[in-house]
């Protein structure tokens, strides 16, 4: 019965989310949190914005374009953003504590 059971799901953390949304930000600059999210499956693209741009390092350029609604006959703002850097390796952490 044990063979039955299903192995736990690896847990996603920020780190791992971060570097997909970067990864998908290089190949689509300008994007909206609503593609982002739909490309890149964070759960909630909002923290993982935030938390990359406050306490990750990555530089986030946010923007903003208009898009058409109601059938194309009026135009919405939505906000934009694009990657800007990721964040830069401590040179400490390039040699090994003796």
């Amino acid at each position: 019965m044990a063979s039955d059971t299903l192995p736990r799901p690896q847990l996603d953390t920020h780190n791992a989310q971060a570097d997909r949304v970067a990864d998908y930000l290089e190949q689509h600059p300008g994007s909206t949190a609503k593609e982002i999210d739909a490309a890149c499956d964070t759960g909630c693209i909002s923290k993982v914005l935030s938390a990359m741009a406050k306490d990750l390092g990555y530089g986030i350029n946010p923007g903003s374009r208009y898009i058409p609604c109601v059938a194309g006959s009026l135009t919405r703002r939505v906000r934009t953003y694009t990657l800007t850097h990721r964040p830069s390796m401590n040179q400490l952490k390039l040699f090994p504590p003796e």
